[in-house]
Parts: C-alpha cells; sequence; structure tokens
C-alpha cells in the first residue's frame, strides 16, 4: 500500500486563497471602472463633435446658428398650451436624420403641440437618438421630467418624448430669453419687439475657439433629479430671468452659467436662480464636457473659476459669453 495519501488544502489554506482573490478583485475593480468610463467620455466627445459639426453645416447652409427656436414667439400663443421646435430639430438634416426631419415637417402645418397628437409623428419624437445621449448618463429614453403640452393645458397630459443630454448654451448668467449676442443659442424671435433674431460666427467676438457652444447636462445627480433636456423642442417660451420656471420653456433645451457645474441644488429664486436644473453637468467624474464654436471638445473642471452675477469677471462666466471681450488661453 502506497503510504504517499494526495493531500487537499487546509481550511486555512482555502481562507487565504479566497482573501487573496479578493484582495486582487478589489484592486482590479476599479481599474476596470476607470477604463470603461475612460471610453464612455471618448464616446459622448465623439457625439459632441457631431453636434458641433452638425452646427457649423447649418450655419454653411443658412448663415447663422439656428436659435432657440421660432414658431412659438411668430405665431404668438399660449405658454401653458403651446409647444414650439427648437434647435434639435432644425439640425436633423445635418445629423443624417433628413427621414425624420421630412416626415416631422416641424411648423408645415403642425407646431409640437400638434405633433404629439400625430401617432406617425409622436413614433419619431419618442425614438431616442443614440447621439444625443451621453454613454455615461443613467436616464430613461423618454422625458419624464420636461413634458410636451398636447395643446389641452393639462400638465397631466403632458406626453413624453425623446431625452438629450447636450443643452445649448444661452448666457453666462440665468437663462434668459432676451439675451442677444451672449451664448450661442438666442430666442428666434424677441418677443418685445417681435423681431428675427439670429447668432452668427460673426458674433462670437471672442473668437470660436474661446466660446462653448454645447455642453452636457446629467439626468440625476446624487439622487437630485436634474432632467437633462429635450431633443425636439419644449412647451411654452418661459425662461428663469423672468419666470422662473424650471419645468417648462427655454430650459428644456438651453443651459445658463449662473450655477457651478455640477450643482444638484434645487432651489429656485429662493438662492438666486442658483439652481443645478438650468446648468451644466455631467457623471464624468469631477467636471463636464463642452463642444466650442470652433468644434474643439472641451472637458472642464466642475472646480472652475466662477462667480455669479454682476459683470463677466471668472473663467467660466468667459467661456459661456462670446462677446465679453475676453478671450481665454485655453489652459484651464
Amino acid at each position: 500500500m502506497n503510504s504517499k495519501q494526495s493531500r487537499g488544502f487546509t481550511l486555512v489554506e482555502l481562507l487565504v486563497v479566497i482573501a487573496i482573490i479578493g484582495v486582487l478583485i478589489a484592486l482590479l475593480l476599479p481599474a476596470v471602472q476607470q477604463a470603461r468610463e475612460a471610453a464612455r467620455r471618448m464616446q459622448c466627445t465623439n457625439h459632441l463633435k457631431q453636434l458641433g459639426l452638425a452646427l457649423h453645416n447649418y450655419h454653411d447652409t443658412f448663415g447663422a446658428f439656428p436659435a432657440i427656436s421660432y414658431d412659438h414667439e411668430v405665431n404668438g400663443g399660449d405658454e401653458a398650451r403651446h409647444a414650439s421646435w427648437s434647435w434639435g430639430t432644425l439640425i436633423l438634416p445635418q445629423m443624417e436624420q433628413g427621414a425624420a426631419y421630412d416626415l416631422l415637417a416641424p411648423s408645415s402645418p403642425d407646431r409640437l403641440h400638434e405633433a404629439v397628437n400625430n401617432a406617425t409623428k409622436l413614433a419619431v419624437l419618442q425614438t431616442p437618438i443614440s447621439t444625443w445621449r451621453c454613454p455615461s448618463d443613467t436616464g430613461p429614453d423618454l422625458n419624464t421630467h420636461f413634458g410636451i403640452n398636447n395643446g389641452s393645458g393639462n400638465q397631466s397630459e403632458d406626453v413624453e418624448i425623446a431625452t438629450a443630454n447636450y443643452l445649448g448654451v444661452n448666457s453666462q448668467g440665468n437663462i434668459d430669453r432676451a439675451r442677444f449676442h451672449n451664448g450661442i443659442f438666442c430666442p428666434g424671435t424677441d418677443v418685445q419687439s417681435n423681431s428675427r433674431r439670429v447668432v452668427s460666427i460673426a458674433h462670437v467676438l471672442d473668437g470660436t475657439s474661446n466660446t462653448a457652444m454645447v455642453g452636457e447636462r446629467a439626468w440625476m445627480m446624487q439622487g437630485v433629479e436634474l432632467g437633462a433636456g429635450l431633443i425636439y423642442g419644449h412647451t411654452g417660451n418661459e425662461d428663469i430671468t423672468n419666470s422662473h420656471n424650471y419645468l417648462d420653456g427655454f430650459i428644456a433645451v438651453v443651459g445658463g452659467g449662473k450655477t457651478h457645474i455640477n450643482t444638484i441644488d434645487t432651489c429656485g429664486s429662493s438662492c438666486n436662480d442658483v439652481d443645478g436644473r438650468q446648468g451644466f453637468s455631467s457623471l464624468h467624474p469631477g467636471g463636464s464636457q463642452f463642444v466650442f464654436v470652433d468644434g474643439s471638445v472641451h472637458f472642464i473642471s466642475e472646480n472652475i473659476d466662477d462667480n455669479f452675477g454682476g459683470p463677466t469677471d471668472t473663467t467660466y462666466e468667459r467661456l459661456l459669453n462670446s462677446v465679453d471681450g475676453q478671450p481665454l488661453d485655453l489652459t484651464f
């Protein structure tokens, strides 16, 4: 009989092996997560570049960038009942979405609050477009935060349409429907004088490489629902400066700089409008990405120099203001 017998692991040895494996997994997991986030951030960068290119192609065709929206102001309307097509709809042909644009036929004749009652058009409005979504964001395909009124005036009947994580830059301060030649996206009509308004590259006095054009907004951060935005349009044309409206109006398609990047405060006018729902944010650690007017994409830290109110006198404000006369060396 062979005196040598096979020997298995003792309990202590087994526990040591399990502990070592656990330590290795704990060391490896953050690296895997970082690699995945790096890939998602790169994909987000590509999405912003595509938006920047589409906006430039639109500018080449029409001689100006698209405005926030047009038809609501021109045709008059009811803030609670009417909805307007926005800049996201206008650039669909430049984003290889010409078929969707032709089917929606914005304002020919349907305005957005009429289009959501058309089953064929609603199917397009509720179809997600990956180019408008940040891969790091966890928000739903259909936006339950910003609704589109169906013409009834009853907010409980608002219709959900596709979510967007990319919002146009309206102002270095609050979202403001009276803003012109400050951010790249202004209202298409001055509601006081009923005159058309557009912003072109010629209006970007600080230089195209010094001015942010489109930035990110997260769906949710630290359990606070910021709402991201919408691709196709918005209910009403209210803003933050005049109306303090954080549920309807321009906030669904543009953002303002009167809040720190990645702010989660939602206190409205009681905190001087410094409310994260109107600002820019992302789930990329430490900041948010923006595409500038020259088409380049930059990651801006949430710790960037900013100071709200008063003159444009901080780095973040200068990046969002196209005419402050204070161009920057992009070393932030």
